[in-house]
């Protein structure tokens, strides 16, 4: 499968060095090859240092944060579609779950990247949801697409290796030092089929050397 969802978790969006680099890598990417999920960082702590609470400290962290990734991108050469889930009525929570409004997804213009946030729409409001539900969610809608996650790892690659065993992993067989490393609290609540890998080697996508791909248990 090609085309791709992205999680951007808490850890990664307040990392400054991993975003130049994931920026740089989806610049390589002549045309839009999937879609980028985020929701929050440590930037909702910061606000709420200032009084705000959780709640609207989260919703004006995630809105700000969509702004600033679509800036940070178009400094890189990438065109991007920055959109809050809740916009366009993209994505609905009703009785009955979430729904993709698959009309507005594909009236969207044709661009390398598709970036979006876990506010979706709720009658008439914006309502945070965790970007791992959204994941799983456009996962099951698009069954062509592949779940991507970034190591936690910044300093070293373990994916220079040659054994298979060590690219092909389990969600339910993870030793607690490979998920202490590589994967975040909120990683880890996933368990969906996925790609790990890193910024850097996301350039060459779909066709990743450095990456290991951890199945549903």
């Amino acid at each position: 499968m090609s085309s791709y969802i992205a999680l951007l978790d808490f850890e990664h969006l307040d990392h400054p060095v991993f975003l130049k680099s994931l920026a740089k890598s989806l610049s390589a990417h002549k045309t839009r090859k999937g879609i980028i999920v985020h929701g929050d960082s440590e930037y909702t702590n910061r606000l709420m240092q200032t009084g705000m609470m959780r709640e609207d400290a989260r919703v004006r962290a995630i809105m700000d944060l969509n702004h600033r990734l679509v800036a940070l991108f178009a400094d890189h050469g990438v065109s991007t579609i920055g959109l809050q889930s809740y916009q366009k009525e993209l994505i609905s929570i009703t009785d009955d779950g979430l729904v993709l409004n698959r009309k507005v997804l594909d009236t969207l213009p044709d661009s390398p990247m598709l970036l979006i946030s876990s506010l979706v729409h709720k009658n008439g409001e914006k309502v945070y949801i965790p970007p791992v539900d959204l994941v799983n969610f456009l996962r099951e809608e698009l069954d062509d697409h592949s779940v991507v996650i970034f190591s936690q790892d910044h300093d070293s690659d373990i994916f220079t290796t040659n054994n298979s065993d060590e690219k092909d992993l389990n969600w339910g067989d993870l030793s607690e030092e490979f998920k202490s490393k590589h994967l975040s609290e909120e990683q880890i609540t996933l368990k969906k089929s996925a790609v790990l890998t890193n910024g850097l080697s996301f350039s060459e996508w779909p066709n990743l050397k450095n990456a290991s791909k951890i199945e549903e248990k």
